[in-house]
């Protein structure tokens, strides 16, 4: 298994991940491989994971999961009181997915709304695959002040739905 502190931690600068080998043969090619590679732990970033994985790195990320699901609710709220606007429900994520399907608009008009109006920079459903085509992007990991200025935003650029 391979994982990362880095995204939860905010600490991919410090070029680390964790391999997990149960298997001691397999393990043993991984670690054969990497000193080929001329690879080895980051003492930096050894520190840095160290203190993510600690108690104190444990309740920060509490603590952030409780901050970032009030962003949540504010910007859920907000936005789905906008006729014809729905914020999926998120899993495990800050970024949320809007559909703007039931407004009628072409997804022209709500970029320029949003981007324009708005002000805000959300990232295009279609660059995502198919299925995207009437949804946008936002990043709610952020401070409450933006998600509370971006709701507003929204909501004064959408106003003539309401």
């Amino acid at each position: 298994m391979m994982t990362a502190s880095t995204k939860t931690f905010n600490i991919a600068g410090c070029h680390s991940g964790n391999v997990i080998i149960g298997d001691p043969e397999l393990r043993a090619r991984f670690a054969k491989r990497m000193q080929g590679l001329g690879l080895s732990a980051n003492s930096f970033g050894l520190h840095m994971v160290t203190a993510a994985y600690s108690p104190k790195g444990a309740q920060w990320v509490d603590e952030l999961v409780r901050y970032i699901d009030g962003n949540r609710q504010i910007f859920d709220a907000g936005i789905n009181a906008i006729p014809g606007v729905e914020s999926m429900n998120l899993d495990s994520t800050y970024l949320a997915w809007v559909d703007f399907s039931g407004t009628g608009m072409m997804l022209d008009e709500v970029i320029s709304r949003v981007q324009q109006q708005a002000k805000i920079a959300a990232n295009h459903g279609p660059t995502f695959g198919t299925g995207g085509e009437k949804f946008l992007r936002f990043n709610i990991g952020t401070t409450r002040a933006n998600v509370e200025r971006a709701v507003a935003n929204m909501q004064a650029a959408f106003a003539d739905l309401q």
